[in-house]
């Protein structure tokens, strides 16, 4: 009997993986099919129109200010003797005789407006009016709404580059392009732990491509400065040198990978490669989600050679750059870039006219590593950094990269304008609330709000069952609504509200919450509101929450739709179904999914909390702002104010159809 039922299991397992080989080569030959597919090149994403266009006005201020930053720099090195190097490649640099004109900062753009009315605002994505004309209105100057931006999301679908000209076509120019770049000549080196296609954990690389792709697209030379964790086809070879870290001689080798589009502007891309990068779990942490033990030596080492590659490096048959650049540096895992800048180059006199922008995306990871007998000294020494760097990365008794890089940088970046002042307090700096508040304070402060990609459209969504546009808007969405109904396995009845939530199960979306209003939304009360609602949760992350997501929809069968783990075609369809979607985030930086269901007459109820704040105008309470209005806000961020809230959008949904 034993031989028997291990034959069974054998002849099971060959079954099983001739199946996932068959699923394999299915999935591989749809992705291709995709591909070829003209009209399903519509979906694909083309990114950062308005925060290239801010970002674009922020490097023309970066690059033009040298003055303060320069006399301090100048007053520090008064009387020092340039240090020298002997452990890394000589390299040489070319510098500017003077430093760019100053430039302006953007101020962040207004909201949208109401429900259905909210889709008369995406008109703009098929506009052809001549150059100079925005919403009819000629010449005119006043700022773009929100949802004229374009964005980063983290769906796994990305427009090749060749794509994206073609994708643009047609489009209101002058709404991704209202402005004059600020000097164009002076190169960025974008530099991340991460970028897609070639390496993604989640936003940040989306982020780093779209800051390459559009401030090319712009005219500007664009390079990006990322680690070669895998072998990269079409990588070639084009230098290398040995850097001093740690007490010895490490020899790094720059690959390079040029992508030329039908704009006729090509995107640099060079990868570090390294035995440190490789490793057989994710990108920071192995398998079991343990931060891999020589972090802080490979972020290291990816800064030190970001440094010098506008420095040494020919790319794509140009000189060297040289070091009149700017540096974009993104999160803790770039930031000893601007440390290098202030105290290792610019003692040696090279990077004088360089600035460094860093991009803050998440305040609470800092790359924070204990110091050993708090032996700053010794660990700037390990670095390669003078010994006056330790002030600047010390944090107690640990180094922080990210207040080093605060502390440093030439210009600071928050991903909206609300969490620019967040991240000046106490709960939303992490600790580091006073060296954003002294950026504040000398106006090296921005905040810039993502926006949405254009392939979140409903006029042009493939995974939706019926596009729609305002003209059809109710009948788009009912069909959209049950067609989601019947594949969730939900009550099909479509003149119930339907309510969606979509992201990470961790407390600080606020889905512990969720968990406990969940009873008092399914229970029927008798207030014509509470019980008659339907309810999707779709995400993954922590034990607890996911089992949260079960238990919801095996107490209210029927009624709510617990989706543990994550689908981007079951999110596009959640935005065109869902009549409300909740987001009750303790705290968000930016927010996409609220942006997101605005283009698909979704209402967003969401905290008052960072992004969502700026890109959500909150209906009145005497409703007389409907021509503006795009949703709701909850604050404070407790279960009786998001019931409370929620009660009101569900009453207004079910009572006053017209108004919703």
């Amino acid at each position: 009997m034993s031989n028997a039922s291990s034959e069974v299991q054998q002849l099971f397992g060959q079954l099983t993986a001739k199946l996932e080989l068959g699923i394999e080569s299915l999935r591989k030959e749809l992705i291709a099919q995709r591909k070829a597919s003209q009209a399903e090149q519509r979906f694909f994403r083309e990114q950062i129109g308005n925060l290239s266009q801010r970002l674009e006005l922020v490097l023309g201020a970066s690059a033009a200010s040298s003055g303060e930053k320069q006399e301090e720099q100048q007053e520090a090195a008064a009387g020092e003797q340039a240090p020298t190097d002997d452990h890394d490649t000589p390299s040489s640099s070319s510098r500017p005789e003077e430093d760019p004109d100053a430039g302006s900062l953007a101020r962040p753009n207004p909201r949208g407006n109401f429900s259905s009315s909210m889709m008369a605002s995406l008109g703009w994505l098929c506009n052809t009016e001549a150059e100079g004309e925005v919403n009819g209105s000629p010449e005119d100057n006043s700022p773009m709404p929100f949802l004229r931006t374009t964005s980063i999301s983290a769906l796994e679908l990305v427009a090749d580059l060749e794509e994206k000209p073609a994708m643009r076509k047609g489009r209101n120019k002058s709404a991704a392009q209202g402005y004059t770049a600020q000097h164009p000549d002076v190169p960025v080196v974008v530099v991340t732990s991460e970028i897609f296609p070639w390496s993604k954990t989640g936003g940040l690389a989306m982020v780093a491509a779209s800051y390459v792709y559009e401030l090319a697209a712009r005219g500007r030379r664009t390079v990006a400065v990322s680690p070669m964790y895998h072998d990269t086809p079409g990588a070639q070879n084009i230098g290398g040198m040995n850097l001093h870290l740690f007490g010895a001689d490490h020899f790094v080798r720059f690959f390079h990978v040029r992508q030329d589009s039908e704009d006729g502007l090509a995107r640099d891309y060079i990868f570090v490669d390294h035995e440190s990068f490789s490793k057989p779990g994710g990108l920071y942490c192995d398998d079991n989600q343990r931060e891999y033990a020589d972090n802080l030596f490979r972020f290291a080492l990816l800064s030190r050679a970001a440094v010098e590659v506008p420095l040494i490096l020919s790319i794509g048959g140009q000189p060297p750059m040289g070091d009149r650049v700017i540096f974009m540096t993104n999160d803790w895992q770039a930031g000893l870039v601007p440390m290098y800048l202030v105290h290792k180059s610019r003692k040696r006199k090279v990077y004088e006219s360089a600035r460094c922008i860093h991009v803050i995306h998440n305040m609470q990871h800092q790359g924070t590593y204990p110091v050993p007998k708090r032996d700053f000294a010794g660990m700037c020494a390990t670095l390669g950094l003078d010994a006056s760097a330790g002030r600047d990365f010390q944090c107690g008794d640990t180094l922080n990269l990210c207040k080093g890089a605060l502390v440093t940088c030439d210009l600071l970046i928050a991903v909206s304008p609300t969490y620019a002042q967040e991240i000046q307090s106490p709960h939303g700096g992490f600790g580091l609330h006073d060296c954003v508040r002294e950026k504040a304070n000398r106006r090296r402060l921005v905040g810039i709000l993502n926006g949405i990609d254009d392939s979140w459209d409903p006029r042009t969504d493939l995974h939706i069952v019926q596009n729609y546009a305002p003209d059809d808007f109710l009948n788009g969405k009912r069909a959209c609504k049950l067609d989601l109904l019947r594949s969730l396995n939900l009550d099909e009845d479509v003149s119930k509200p339907l309510i969606g939530f979509v992201g990470r199960l961790t407390s600080q979306k606020g889905i512990d919450m969720i968990g406990r209003v969940v009873p008092w939304l399914m229970n029927d009360e008798g207030n014509g509101v509470t019980g008659h609602a339907r309810l999707i949760l779709m995400g993954q992350g922590e034990h607890a929450h996911c089992e949260m997501l079960r238990w919801a929809e095996r107490t209210y069968p029927r009624k709510v739709c617990g989706y543990v783990g994550f689908d981007p075609a079951v999110e596009h369809k959640m935005m065109a179904g869902c009549d409300i979607l909740l987001m009750p985030s303790r705290f968000e930086p930016c927010g996409l999914p609220q942006m997101y269901c605005q283009a698909y007459g979704t209402v967003p109820v969401v905290s008052a909390t960072g992004g969502l704040c700026d890109s959500v105008q909150e209906l009145a309470p005497g409703e007389d702002n409907l021509a503006t209005a795009t949703g709701f806000l909850i604050s404070p961020i407790t279960d009786n104010d998001i019931k409370r809230v929620l009660y009101r959008a569900l009453e207004i949904c079910i009572q006053k159809p017209a108004v919703f």
